[in-house]
């Protein structure tokens, strides 16, 4: 509202007209979520979006939602995030009938926090949503859960400490092969570079903000080139 000619209020101001199909930004992820909302409006039972990224695991994606939107949800944003994501995953990643987890410390009924809690009974109730139950972090990567529901403040830092222990790793395995073995890292190149690419943030570009009434995706304040180039590649189609 401070700042209506902000490049951020008038890319969703020209979404709202049917002037743009798509909103890129790399910008604050905060003020883009406020202005999409303000300007674009939300969908017809969506109280707030939530921003959905897609996971790659060995068993297959897993979508979260929220990675940073909403900090601090009330149960009901929880469950309509559980809906959201089940559809995208459905949806866009091909995912029959998406198994839905709720994050949590444990898979007992008793374990969370009060909003968890109540986000577990409104979720179960909801005949939309595929419910399983609690998850835990180590669940994402197990094949048992599609789609996983957090906050955006624990989401936010999931995505990130995912993001840094898949980099992580895979500069520790090169290295190791350097040292043992040069001549079989040529020779793996292709391999490691598809499994590189398959798991580098930047190739995703984006991650859509699932809610608002038009097309969204939000970037990350450190995108690079290469990144705003997959982002719009994402976008493209849309």
């Amino acid at each position: 509202r401070s700042k209506p000619d902000s490049s951020i209020s008038v890319m969703c101001k020209m979404a709202a007209k049917d002037q743009a199909d798509v909103v890129i930004s790399a910008g604050n992820t905060g003020a883009c979520v406020a202005a999409a909302q303000l300007r674009m409006r939300t969908l017809p039972g969506v109280s707030r979006p939530g921003i959905a990224v897609v996971v790659p695991t060995f068993h297959g994606p897993v979508v979260i939602c929220d990675v940073g939107a909403n900090i601090s949800p009330q149960p009901r944003h929880l469950q309509q995030y559980a809906i959201m994501a089940g559809a995208y995953a459905e949806g866009v990643c091909g995912i029959s009938n998406p198994r839905v987890g709720l994050l949590s410390i444990g898979e007992e009924d008793a374990k969370g926090t009060t909003i968890v809690k109540e986000s577990r009974k409104l979720m179960r109730d909801e005949p939309m949503i595929n419910f399983i139950g609690n998850v835990e972090g180590r669940d994402l990567f197990k094949g048992v859960v599609d789609v996983v529901v957090c906050d955006g403040f624990v989401g936010n830092i999931v995505l990130k400490f995912t993001e840094g222990m898949a980099e992580g790793l895979f500069q520790t395995i090169v290295s190791e092969i350097q040292e043992s073995d040069p001549e079989l890292l040529v020779q793996l190149a292709p391999v490691l570079k598809k499994l590189h690419d398959k798991h580098d943030w930047r190739e995703v570009g984006g991650a859509p903000l699932l809610g608002v009434a038009g097309y969204c995706l939000i970037c990350h304040g450190k995108s690079d080139a290469r990144a705003i180039k997959n982002a719009i590649r994402v976008g493209k189609p849309l």
